[in-house]
């Protein structure tokens, strides 16, 4: 293999990708539209949940109640009907996704060292967002409840003392992302998914349009190998992968605060395994189909789909179906995202990260062969 005549290529190649507006358009300008949308309009943060608080005792007990739930922060009393008819109403129209209903006496069955009781009933179509909710409000219920039975045992003359507590106390902290924010999680994520849908359609629409064209006939007929050719086409785009990287990691820490605790000279080594895999992916898909439309459907159908569902990227894959989890191992975005979360939010290092790594290197060396392979058959 000749360096010079690889070097060549690339230079051919860049000017190409210079002259083209909509090449350099599509490489940069929606990576970053793409950041804006997932990080501002995704979210998986759930608070203000509109709440309709049906309260039939009208006193200070009950009001008490209710305030515990707009204190959480969680939630965000919508209305105050006074019967509970109104709820299933609500709840089709979406104007309420939970609702307490306080009945009468409430208050006097707590005075009377009875047991008071509330009904909570969250809206479960949003199955994410029933389940945070019940999970408050059994919180909430548990904190009132443990209130109410000290307060009932001081009134018994059962003196437990000014430093009376409950006997269990189990304390959480959050590892790596104490705030819980949703963008620390999806930020990372981001460069897994624009770094794989981008070389992938960016790589099989450029070498696909040359074969519409006739100029890649050109390029056969020239002293320059196959395997010259792919390469020397591969380094333009491989630049403009590390300049996305760049990019989507800079916005990340700018515009959502994503720390980033481990080494960038790592990220990007590992990055780009991930970046000449997918570059080779796209280039195999060209030669393949030699057709933009065609190229551009298989490239979006083998990076953007998977990536989505079955890299870990919306969805832990644990939660999967078991026959879905083996598939999940031929993703190489499942590896590259194990990669980019661990060097964001944990620091890791090779030591921790060599069997991903490993994994993004076999991918990549097996494009690579594909795509020589089919290269060398179109050339008889």
């Amino acid at each position: 293999m000749n360096a010079r005549r690889v070097l060549l290529v690339a230079l051919k190649e860049a000017r190409h990708i210079q002259r083209d507006l909509r090449t350099l358009t599509l490489a940069f300008g929606i990576p970053f539209v793409l950041l804006l949308l997932f990080g501002y309009a995704l979210t998986m943060d759930i608070d203000q949940i509109p709440l309709l608080v049906v309260d039939r005792d009208r006193s200070a007990a009950s009001r008490d109640l209710c305030d515990s739930f707009v204190r959480t922060g969680t939630f965000t009393i919508a209305a105050r009907p006074d019967d509970a008819a109104a709820i299933l109403p609500a709840f089709r129209t979406n104007r309420a996704k939970a609702a307490l209903v306080i009945e009468r006496g409430f208050a006097r069955a707590l005075g009377r060292g009875e047991r008071g009781a509330a009904q909570f009933i969250a809206d479960g179509t949003d199955a994410n967002v029933a389940a945070i909710a019940m999970g408050y409000a059994a919180a909430i219920g548990q904190t009132r409840t443990l209130q109410l039975t000290f307060a009932a045992l001081d009134a018994a003359g059962v003196n437990l003392g000014r430093d009376a507590r409950a006997p269990l106390t189990v304390k959480s902290r959050n590892w790596f992302n104490p705030a819980l924010r949703s963008q620390w999680y999806l930020v990372p994520g981001l460069v897994a998914l624009i770094m794989a849908m981008m070389a992938a359609i960016l790589m099989a629409l450029t070498v696909a349009r040359e074969w519409e064209q006739g100029t890649m006939e050109q390029l056969l007929v020239t002293p320059v190998r196959p395997a010259e050719i792919m390469l020397g086409k591969l380094l333009p785009y491989f630049l403009i992968g590390l300049g996305q990287l760049t990019l989507v990691a800079a916005a990340g820490v700018v515009l959502f605060e994503v720390p980033i605790r481990g080494d960038l000279g790592l990220l990007y080594l590992l990055s780009s395994f991930f970046l000449v895999g997918g570059l080779a992916q796209g280039l195999f898909i060209s030669v393949v189909t030699r057709q933009q439309q065609l190229a551009m459907q298989l490239a979006l159908l083998s990076s953007l789909l998977p990536t989505l569902l079955l890299s870990g990227f919306m969805s832990p894959i644990a939660s999967m179906p078991e026959v879905v989890q083996w598939l999940t191992y031929a993703v190489p975005a499942r590896y590259f995202l194990i990669i980019t979360r661990g060097i964001f939010l944990k620091g890791l290092g090779l030591t921790e990260l060599w069997p991903q790594a490993l994994a993004l290197l076999g991918f990549a060396a097996l494009m690579l062969r594909l795509g020589m392979a089919r290269f060398k058959t179109r050339l008889d």
